[in-house]
């Protein structure tokens, strides 16, 4: 196999790296380095960079292709395992009590679980979400309070540094959220690192946070990873965990709901 000089320049090197393993998929530090004739320091290094630039994907050794930089429309979204997400969004409301205060997350799924909330008595709503507020507009025993700031009109919600203020300067008793994708092994991953903020806020400004994942979800790559599944004190998913999902978030402590 013939090795690339190592005269070439450092961005022609990431450009030809990137390049590489789009056409390749994954590859290993080592039979990297080897082609490009560097140290495999230098090529984690490459891979770091280019990692933090969402130019590839790193896991376990390897680097492979980028995922894509942003989430499918939410129309799209609105319809994957639809039959899943009402029934997880069905067990939110049954979780949630009347007369509480919730915050609710960005997505499909929390869309739902506001649907179902609408019947519940003098509850208090604190969410990023347009979809969220609409579902919840006509409902007579609900307060709502929206985050303020630019909204994303793709997917009619806020976040970022707005919506991690907003929730910054709440205290909520439940919290629900789902996320762009979530490994096997339970990481949570994001499309961006403005979602990713969004999400933290949320989780810390309630004392009790609802983390939910359908199955269309485990395994779905994203760009962003932060968190784990077992920093929520429920998890409810329409599927069952791995094993090594479920041995975390029994050590966690965490209730794990299965709906179907």
């Amino acid at each position: 196999m013939t090795k690339t000089s190592d005269a070439v320049p450092l961005d022609r090197r990431r450009d030809r790296i990137v390049a590489l393993v789009k056409s390749t998929g994954f590859m290993a530090v080592e039979e990297l380095a080897r082609r490009f004739n560097v140290s495999v320091q230098t090529i984690r290094t490459d891979l770091r960079d280019l990692h933090e630039q969402g130019r590839v994907f790193r896991r376990h050794g390897l680097a492979g292709p980028a995922p894509d930089p942003d989430n499918s429309a939410y129309e799209k979204r609105e319809v994957w395992n639809r039959t899943g997400k009402m029934a997880i969004a069905a067990k939110v409301a049954d979780l949630i009590p009347e007369g509480c205060t919730l915050a609710i997350g960005t997505g499909t799924t929390a869309e739902l679980a506001a649907q179902h909330l609408a019947a519940h008595r003098n509850l208090t709503v604190l969410t990023n979400n347009l979809h969220v507020v609409m579902a919840l507009q006509n409902a007579p025993n609900v307060t709502l309070r929206l985050a303020g700031g630019t909204v994303r009109t793709r997917d009619l919600d806020i976040i970022g540094a707005d919506s991690a203020d907003f929730f910054g300067s709440m205290r909520a008793d439940f919290g629900i959220v789902s996320v762009g994708g979530m490994s096997d092994t339970g990481d949570l991953l994001d499309f961006n690192m403005d979602e990713v903020r969004a999400r933290r806020a949320l989780v810390s400004c309630c004392d009790h946070a609802i983390l939910m994942i359908d199955e269309k979800k485990v395994g779905r790559k994203a760009l962003c990873r932060d968190g784990h599944a077992s920093d929520f004190q429920t998890v409810l998913l329409n599927t069952a965990p791995s094993d090594a999902l479920q041995r975390a978030l029994v050590k966690a402590r965490c209730q794990i709901v299965v709906v179907n």
